[in-house]
Protein backbone atom coordinates (compact mmCIF):
# COMPACT_ATOMS: atom_id res chain seq x y z
CA UNK A 1 0.00 0.00 0.00
CA UNK A 2 2.91 2.18 0.55
CA UNK A 3 3.99 1.85 -2.51
CA UNK A 4 1.05 3.15 -4.44
CA UNK A 5 1.92 7.13 -4.37
CA UNK A 6 5.47 6.13 -5.12
CA UNK A 7 3.99 4.39 -8.42
CA UNK A 8 1.18 7.08 -8.87
CA UNK A 9 4.12 9.96 -8.66
CA UNK A 10 6.61 7.81 -10.92
CA UNK A 11 3.49 7.95 -14.01
CA UNK A 12 3.16 11.49 -12.95
CA UNK A 13 6.79 11.99 -14.36
CA UNK A 14 6.71 9.96 -17.62
CA UNK A 15 3.26 12.18 -18.53
CA UNK A 16 3.60 15.10 -17.53
CA UNK A 17 6.88 16.19 -15.77
CA UNK A 18 8.04 17.52 -12.36
CA UNK A 19 5.24 19.98 -12.36
CA UNK A 20 2.68 17.46 -12.78
CA UNK A 21 3.88 15.59 -10.04
CA UNK A 22 4.09 18.11 -7.55
CA UNK A 23 0.64 18.41 -5.96
CA UNK A 24 -1.32 21.38 -6.39
CA UNK A 25 -2.07 24.04 -4.05
CA UNK A 26 -5.66 24.53 -3.07
CA UNK A 27 -6.92 27.96 -3.75
CA UNK A 28 -9.28 29.68 -1.56
CA UNK A 29 -12.30 32.12 -2.70
CA UNK A 30 -11.30 35.89 -0.99
CA UNK A 31 -13.87 36.22 1.98
CA UNK A 32 -16.21 39.25 1.58
CA UNK A 33 -15.65 41.42 4.14
CA UNK A 34 -18.97 43.83 5.06
CA UNK A 35 -17.64 46.13 7.44
CA UNK A 36 -18.69 49.49 7.95
CA UNK A 37 -15.66 50.52 5.82
CA UNK A 38 -16.26 48.76 2.85
CA UNK A 39 -19.49 49.99 3.10
CA UNK A 40 -18.27 53.36 2.85
CA UNK A 41 -15.77 53.01 -0.06
CA UNK A 42 -18.82 51.26 -1.80
CA UNK A 43 -20.93 54.44 -0.83
CA UNK A 44 -18.94 57.41 -0.37
CA UNK A 45 -21.93 59.43 -1.87
CA UNK A 46 -23.68 58.95 1.50
CA UNK A 47 -21.06 59.76 3.59
CA UNK A 48 -20.21 62.93 2.04
CA UNK A 49 -23.86 63.85 2.33
CA UNK A 50 -23.90 62.77 5.93
CA UNK A 51 -20.54 65.06 6.49
CA UNK A 52 -21.94 68.27 4.66
CA UNK A 53 -25.76 67.77 5.71
CA UNK A 54 -27.79 69.34 8.66
CA UNK A 55 -27.06 67.94 12.14
CA UNK A 56 -29.56 67.72 14.66
CA UNK A 57 -29.17 69.63 17.72
CA UNK A 58 -31.16 70.33 20.92
CA UNK A 59 -32.70 73.41 21.60
CA UNK A 60 -32.58 73.03 25.72
CA UNK A 61 -29.64 70.24 26.08
CA UNK A 62 -30.08 70.37 30.02
CA UNK A 63 -34.25 69.12 29.90
CA UNK A 64 -32.30 65.99 29.30
CA UNK A 65 -31.36 65.74 32.86
CA UNK A 66 -35.01 64.79 34.00
CA UNK A 67 -34.45 61.14 32.50
CA UNK A 68 -31.84 60.16 35.42
CA UNK A 69 -34.72 60.65 37.69
CA UNK A 70 -37.29 59.35 35.87
CA UNK A 71 -35.11 56.09 35.17
CA UNK A 72 -34.41 55.93 39.07
CA UNK A 73 -38.45 55.95 39.73
CA UNK A 74 -39.34 53.58 37.00
CA UNK A 75 -36.54 51.38 38.46
CA UNK A 76 -37.56 51.15 41.92
CA UNK A 77 -41.47 50.58 40.48
CA UNK A 78 -40.43 47.93 39.05
CA UNK A 79 -38.05 46.13 41.96
CA UNK A 80 -41.22 46.95 44.48
CA UNK A 81 -43.50 45.31 42.24
CA UNK A 82 -41.06 42.55 42.51
CA UNK A 83 -40.33 42.27 45.96
CA UNK A 84 -43.15 42.81 48.04
CA UNK A 85 -46.12 40.88 47.30
CA UNK A 86 -49.89 41.74 47.92
CA UNK A 87 -50.39 38.69 49.91
CA UNK A 88 -48.12 35.87 51.66
CA UNK A 89 -49.32 32.41 51.60
CA UNK A 90 -47.34 28.89 51.54
CA UNK A 91 -48.51 27.72 48.28
CA UNK A 92 -48.64 29.57 44.71
CA UNK A 93 -50.09 26.50 43.04
CA UNK A 94 -54.01 26.90 43.86
CA UNK A 95 -53.69 30.88 43.14
CA UNK A 96 -51.85 30.25 40.01
CA UNK A 97 -53.98 28.26 38.79
CA UNK A 98 -57.13 30.23 39.46
CA UNK A 99 -55.28 33.28 37.80
CA UNK A 100 -54.35 31.12 34.52
CA UNK A 101 -51.22 32.26 35.10
CA UNK A 102 -51.51 33.71 31.40
CA UNK A 103 -49.53 36.24 29.33
CA UNK A 104 -51.78 39.31 31.12
CA UNK A 105 -50.14 38.12 34.19
CA UNK A 106 -47.06 37.85 33.16
CA UNK A 107 -47.36 41.50 31.19
CA UNK A 108 -48.50 43.17 34.21
CA UNK A 109 -45.42 45.50 34.14
CA UNK A 110 -45.90 46.66 30.81
CA UNK A 111 -48.09 49.62 31.36
CA UNK A 112 -45.39 51.30 34.11
CA UNK A 113 -42.67 50.80 31.32
CA UNK A 114 -45.26 52.35 28.37
CA UNK A 115 -45.93 55.68 30.97
CA UNK A 116 -42.19 56.10 31.74
CA UNK A 117 -41.03 55.65 27.84
CA UNK A 118 -44.62 58.49 27.37
CA UNK A 119 -42.30 60.83 30.12
CA UNK A 120 -39.50 60.33 28.49
CA UNK A 121 -40.99 61.38 25.07
CA UNK A 122 -42.51 64.57 27.08
CA UNK A 123 -38.88 65.10 27.98
CA UNK A 124 -37.32 64.81 24.85
CA UNK A 125 -39.98 67.36 23.18
CA UNK A 126 -39.35 69.47 25.64
CA UNK A 127 -35.52 69.50 25.12
CA UNK A 128 -36.89 70.51 21.18
CA UNK A 129 -34.20 68.31 19.03
CA UNK A 130 -34.34 70.39 15.23
CA UNK A 131 -32.26 69.84 12.33
CA UNK A 132 -30.67 73.41 11.04
CA UNK A 133 -31.68 73.75 7.03
CA UNK A 134 -30.15 77.04 6.48
CA UNK A 135 -28.63 79.96 8.24
CA UNK A 136 -28.43 83.74 7.15
CA UNK A 137 -26.49 86.22 8.31
CA UNK A 138 -26.95 89.88 8.29
CA UNK A 139 -24.94 92.72 9.65
CA UNK A 140 -26.21 93.94 12.97
CA UNK A 141 -27.69 97.56 13.14
CA UNK A 142 -26.14 98.84 10.22
CA UNK A 143 -23.81 101.80 9.10
CA UNK A 144 -24.23 105.27 8.28
CA UNK A 145 -22.40 106.88 6.27
CA UNK A 146 -21.89 110.63 5.52
CA UNK A 147 -19.74 111.76 2.22
CA UNK A 148 -18.44 115.66 1.86
CA UNK A 149 -16.87 116.07 -0.59
CA UNK A 150 -14.77 119.10 -1.48
CA UNK A 151 -16.35 121.31 -5.22
CA UNK A 152 -14.29 124.21 -5.20
CA UNK A 153 -13.20 125.31 -8.52
CA UNK A 154 -9.80 123.73 -7.67
CA UNK A 155 -11.29 119.87 -7.84
CA UNK A 156 -12.22 121.55 -12.02
CA UNK A 157 -8.56 120.90 -12.19
CA UNK A 158 -7.39 117.75 -14.54
CA UNK A 159 -6.37 114.94 -12.63
CA UNK A 160 -2.98 113.51 -13.12
CA UNK A 161 -2.81 110.74 -15.50
CA UNK A 162 -6.28 111.18 -16.76
CA UNK A 163 -8.38 113.07 -18.95
CA UNK A 164 -10.64 113.47 -15.89
CA UNK A 165 -11.12 116.16 -13.65
CA UNK A 166 -10.73 115.72 -9.71
CA UNK A 167 -14.30 116.26 -8.93
CA UNK A 168 -15.26 113.96 -12.29
CA UNK A 169 -12.68 111.01 -10.44
CA UNK A 170 -14.61 111.46 -7.78
CA UNK A 171 -17.76 111.44 -8.55
CA UNK A 172 -17.15 108.37 -10.32
CA UNK A 173 -15.47 106.98 -7.31
CA UNK A 174 -17.98 107.70 -4.78
CA UNK A 175 -20.80 105.91 -7.01
CA UNK A 176 -18.97 103.05 -6.65
CA UNK A 177 -18.37 103.71 -3.13
CA UNK A 178 -22.35 104.15 -2.52
CA UNK A 179 -23.13 100.94 -4.31
CA UNK A 180 -20.99 99.23 -1.99
CA UNK A 181 -23.02 100.09 1.23
CA UNK A 182 -26.08 98.50 0.68
CA UNK A 183 -27.66 97.69 3.65
CA UNK A 184 -26.86 101.10 5.51
CA UNK A 185 -27.02 104.24 4.50
CA UNK A 186 -25.55 107.29 2.97
CA UNK A 187 -25.67 111.17 3.77
CA UNK A 188 -24.10 113.91 1.34
CA UNK A 189 -22.29 117.20 2.11
CA UNK A 190 -21.01 119.55 -0.13
CA UNK A 191 -18.66 122.75 1.01
CA UNK A 192 -16.44 125.29 -0.32
CA UNK A 193 -16.24 129.00 1.61
CA UNK A 194 -19.35 126.88 3.55
CA UNK A 195 -21.15 123.78 4.14
CA UNK A 196 -24.57 122.47 2.40
CA UNK A 197 -26.07 118.96 2.90
CA UNK A 198 -27.67 117.80 -0.10
CA UNK A 199 -28.74 114.96 1.05
CA UNK A 200 -29.28 113.42 5.03
CA UNK A 201 -29.16 110.11 5.74
CA UNK A 202 -31.21 107.63 3.60
CA UNK A 203 -31.34 104.25 2.12
CA UNK A 204 -32.30 105.25 -0.97
CA UNK A 205 -28.88 105.06 -2.73
CA UNK A 206 -30.01 105.59 -6.32
CA UNK A 207 -31.22 109.26 -5.02
CA UNK A 208 -27.56 109.87 -3.51
CA UNK A 209 -26.10 108.72 -6.64
CA UNK A 210 -28.26 110.91 -8.71
CA UNK A 211 -27.19 114.25 -6.68
CA UNK A 212 -23.32 113.13 -6.71
CA UNK A 213 -23.83 113.06 -10.77
CA UNK A 214 -24.95 116.81 -9.99
CA UNK A 215 -21.98 117.79 -8.18
CA UNK A 216 -20.16 121.14 -9.77
CA UNK A 217 -18.90 124.01 -8.51
CA UNK A 218 -20.99 127.49 -8.06
CA UNK A 219 -23.80 126.48 -5.48
CA UNK A 220 -21.59 128.25 -2.87
CA UNK A 221 -19.03 131.31 -2.61
CA UNK A 222 -15.98 129.23 -3.70
CA UNK A 223 -13.11 128.58 -0.86
CA UNK A 224 -12.24 125.41 1.05
CA UNK A 225 -14.27 125.49 4.62
CA UNK A 226 -12.93 121.79 5.59
CA UNK A 227 -13.88 122.87 9.18
CA UNK A 228 -17.17 123.44 8.05
CA UNK A 229 -17.39 120.71 5.99
CA UNK A 230 -16.59 118.67 8.94
CA UNK A 231 -18.71 119.81 11.21
CA UNK A 232 -21.98 119.76 8.59
CA UNK A 233 -21.36 116.07 8.05
CA UNK A 234 -20.70 115.36 11.54
CA UNK A 235 -23.92 117.25 12.76
CA UNK A 236 -25.96 114.72 10.68
CA UNK A 237 -23.98 111.63 11.82
CA UNK A 238 -24.13 112.64 15.31
CA UNK A 239 -28.08 111.39 15.82
CA UNK A 240 -27.62 108.27 13.91
CA UNK A 241 -29.06 104.70 15.69
CA UNK A 242 -26.53 102.33 13.72
CA UNK A 243 -23.62 101.18 15.31
CA UNK A 244 -20.65 102.03 12.46
CA UNK A 245 -21.09 106.08 12.04
CA UNK A 246 -18.40 107.35 9.53
CA UNK A 247 -17.60 110.39 7.95
CA UNK A 248 -15.89 110.18 4.84
CA UNK A 249 -13.86 113.70 3.79
CA UNK A 250 -12.49 114.20 0.07
CA UNK A 251 -10.61 118.01 -0.13
CA UNK A 252 -7.49 118.87 -2.63
CA UNK A 253 -6.14 121.43 -0.96
CA UNK A 254 -6.06 123.52 2.51
CA UNK A 255 -8.67 125.24 4.99
CA UNK A 256 -8.66 128.77 3.77
CA UNK A 257 -12.68 129.73 5.00
CA UNK A 258 -15.09 129.28 7.52
CA UNK A 259 -15.39 130.24 11.51
CA UNK A 260 -14.42 126.15 12.65
CA UNK A 261 -10.87 124.86 12.08
CA UNK A 262 -10.54 121.67 11.10
CA UNK A 263 -9.23 119.98 14.25
CA UNK A 264 -12.15 121.67 16.20
CA UNK A 265 -14.74 119.65 14.41
CA UNK A 266 -12.29 116.61 15.10
CA UNK A 267 -12.65 116.78 18.62
CA UNK A 268 -16.60 117.36 18.22
CA UNK A 269 -16.47 114.38 15.67
CA UNK A 270 -14.35 112.50 18.57
CA UNK A 271 -16.76 113.20 21.24
CA UNK A 272 -19.60 112.16 19.46
CA UNK A 273 -18.29 109.05 18.72
CA UNK A 274 -18.18 109.54 14.82
CA UNK A 275 -15.16 108.17 12.55
CA UNK A 276 -13.72 109.96 10.47
CA UNK A 277 -11.77 108.95 7.20
CA UNK A 278 -9.81 111.59 4.65
CA UNK A 279 -8.86 111.81 1.24
CA UNK A 280 -6.13 114.14 0.04
CA UNK A 281 -5.34 114.85 -3.65
CA UNK A 282 -2.24 115.40 -3.73
CA UNK A 283 -0.24 117.33 -6.49
CA UNK A 284 3.07 118.26 -7.76
CA UNK A 285 2.72 122.24 -6.93
CA UNK A 286 1.82 123.15 -3.60
CA UNK A 287 -2.07 123.54 -4.47
CA UNK A 288 -2.40 120.25 -2.97
CA UNK A 289 -4.18 119.04 0.32
CA UNK A 290 -2.79 119.87 3.53
CA UNK A 291 -1.88 115.98 4.56
CA UNK A 292 -0.72 116.88 7.77
CA UNK A 293 -4.23 118.68 8.98
CA UNK A 294 -6.11 115.42 7.43
CA UNK A 295 -4.06 112.98 9.29
CA UNK A 296 -4.45 114.60 12.83
CA UNK A 297 -8.23 114.53 11.58
CA UNK A 298 -8.33 110.87 11.27
CA UNK A 299 -6.48 109.89 14.02
CA UNK A 300 -8.09 112.06 16.45
CA UNK A 301 -11.31 110.19 15.36
CA UNK A 302 -9.92 107.34 14.90
CA UNK A 303 -10.08 106.74 11.53
CA UNK A 304 -7.34 106.99 8.51
CA UNK A 305 -5.95 109.10 6.00
CA UNK A 306 -5.24 108.53 2.42
CA UNK A 307 -3.25 110.40 0.00
CA UNK A 308 -4.62 110.10 -3.96
CA UNK A 309 -3.45 111.12 -7.12
CA UNK A 310 -4.63 109.49 -9.72
CA UNK A 311 -8.15 107.88 -9.92
CA UNK A 312 -7.37 104.58 -9.09
CA UNK A 313 -5.68 105.78 -5.80
CA UNK A 314 -9.03 107.19 -5.13
CA UNK A 315 -10.96 104.16 -5.56
CA UNK A 316 -8.34 101.92 -3.41
CA UNK A 317 -9.35 104.44 -0.45
CA UNK A 318 -12.90 104.37 -1.00
CA UNK A 319 -12.36 100.55 -1.07
CA UNK A 320 -10.66 100.39 1.96
CA UNK A 321 -13.00 102.27 4.06
CA UNK A 322 -16.00 100.49 2.88
CA UNK A 323 -13.80 97.11 3.64
CA UNK A 324 -13.02 98.52 7.38
CA UNK A 325 -16.25 99.67 8.24
CA UNK A 326 -18.21 96.26 7.40
CA UNK A 327 -15.33 94.31 9.21
CA UNK A 328 -16.31 96.10 12.47
CA UNK A 329 -19.97 95.38 12.16
CA UNK A 330 -21.19 92.84 14.41
CA UNK A 331 -23.58 89.67 12.63
CA UNK A 332 -27.13 88.77 13.42
CA UNK A 333 -27.56 84.66 12.47
CA UNK A 334 -30.38 83.25 11.62
CA UNK A 335 -30.93 79.55 10.79
CA UNK A 336 -34.03 77.62 9.43
CA UNK A 337 -34.86 74.52 11.88
CA UNK A 338 -37.37 71.75 11.16
CA UNK A 339 -38.29 71.31 14.94
CA UNK A 340 -39.22 67.72 15.65
CA UNK A 341 -40.75 68.30 19.29
CA UNK A 342 -44.90 68.08 17.67
CA UNK A 343 -43.97 64.52 16.42
CA UNK A 344 -42.25 63.25 19.43
CA UNK A 345 -45.24 64.63 21.50
CA UNK A 346 -47.50 63.08 19.41
CA UNK A 347 -45.94 59.88 19.84
CA UNK A 348 -45.54 60.35 23.70
CA UNK A 349 -49.70 60.90 24.00
CA UNK A 350 -50.24 58.39 21.52
CA UNK A 351 -48.17 56.41 24.27
CA UNK A 352 -50.35 57.13 26.95
CA UNK A 353 -53.57 56.44 25.26
CA UNK A 354 -52.47 53.11 24.76
CA UNK A 355 -51.44 52.77 28.28
CA UNK A 356 -54.74 53.72 29.42
CA UNK A 357 -56.89 51.39 26.61
CA UNK A 358 -54.60 48.45 28.25
CA UNK A 359 -54.98 49.44 32.06
CA UNK A 360 -58.86 49.65 31.27
CA UNK A 361 -59.45 46.31 29.19
CA UNK A 362 -56.74 43.70 28.98
CA UNK A 363 -54.26 44.18 31.42
CA UNK A 364 -56.51 45.75 34.28
CA UNK A 365 -56.22 44.42 37.70
CA UNK A 366 -59.84 44.98 39.01
CA UNK A 367 -63.44 43.32 37.55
Amino acid sequence: MAGAPRRRAAGALRRGGLRAALPRPRLRRPRSHRGIRDRRTVAPARGRAWRGGARMTLAVPWALLLLIPLGLLVARELRARRASPALVVADLGSWRAAAGWSLRVRLRSVPIIIRALAIALVILAFARPRQGLTMTSIPDEGIDVVVAVDVSTSMTSPLAGSRNTRLQAAQAVVTNFVNSLAGGRVGLVIFQSRALTLSPLTADLAAIRSRVSTLSPGLLDDGTAIGLGLSEAVTLAKDSPAKSRVVVLLTDGENNAGSITPLQAARVAQALGVRVYTIGFLVADDSGADSRTLTLIAETTGGRSYNAQTQSDLAAAYGDISSLERSKLDERRFTTFREFAPWIAAAAVGMLAMDGLLRSTWLRTQP
